[in-house]
């Protein structure tokens, strides 16, 4: 589908290639700037604006199933804005070229500079909220995390969350929820009686929603609050292997 809007990509993609492909980024990467990203004229080539969108697709997917695309696919969206001009799926790019450069070097620096840059620009879009559960995982959840205390990160999840479900994202919103309480819990919270009940809130919201991962993964963490508090359940969802999770907990 690319390739019908003029982009191709090797069909074997090896760490070498990323490597070099990366190299090459990270000196075009340095030289970028909030204001020169907003000083770019609009996107308006109409083949280019479908590669963006493909492409966003494409680095939503492989951040799972194929992390090792994301460098080539987040560097062609940087090019292609710097040649054809910005858009929302410009953010996107610039957000996962800086994930990139985390995962795949040792220049944390430069990956939480363009986390930065990412971020503001999404502060300053009309569509910020869909921005900010679209790329709630690179840059909440990772280029903040790097360079920010675990508590600053952890207290902007609510608000990630909230812009999520107003966009319609549950499951990125489900996502935030969810590393709200455990990001509480191992950062220390003082309160665990008052996070007992956020958990209590969340995992009746991923039953609701059908998000296993986080029903699971804040139920376990639910259960070994309620060790640490000596309180008692207080969530009445049905869950099979609750008598494991509660081993477990």
């Amino acid at each position: 589908i690319l390739s019908n809007f003029g982009e191709v990509f090797p069909s074997k993609v090896g760490l070498p290639h990323v490597l070099n492909e990366l190299s090459t980024i990270q000196t075009l990467l340095r030289n970028i700037t909030y204001d020169q990203m907003k000083q770019l004229p609009r996107m308006t080539d109409r083949s280019k604006l479908n590669a963006m969108k493909f492409l966003n697709m494409l680095c939503m997917y492989s951040v799972i199933s194929k992390p090792m695309l994301l460098p080539l696919l987040s560097c062609r969206m940087v090019r292609l804005t710097l040649q054809y001009g910005f858009c929302d799926d410009s953010i996107v790019g610039l957000a996962t070229a800086g994930y990139s450069v985390f995962l795949f070097t040792e220049d944390i620096q430069l990956a939480s500079y363009i986390g930065k840059v990412s971020e503001s620009l999404v502060e300053e879009s009309p569509n910020k909220h869909a921005l900010r559960a679209r790329l709630c995982n690179e840059l909440v959840g990772t280029l903040n995390m790097i360079t920010e205390p675990l508590q600053s990160v952890v207290a902007s999840f609510p608000e990630v969350y909230n812009s999520a479900m107003m966009a319609g994202d549950v499951e990125n919103a489900m996502i935030c929820r969810g590393w709200y309480c455990s990001g509480s819990f191992w950062s220390g919270a003082s309160n665990l009686v008052s996070l007992s009940k956020h958990c209590v809130q969340c995992i009746k919201e991923a039953a609701k929603y059908q998000q296993d991962t986080v029903f699971y993964l804040t139920t376990t963490a639910y259960n070994v609050l309620l060790h640490l508090s000596g309180e008692t359940k207080d969530c009445d969802v049905d869950v099979k292997s609750y008598d494991e999770l509660d081993a477990i907990g």
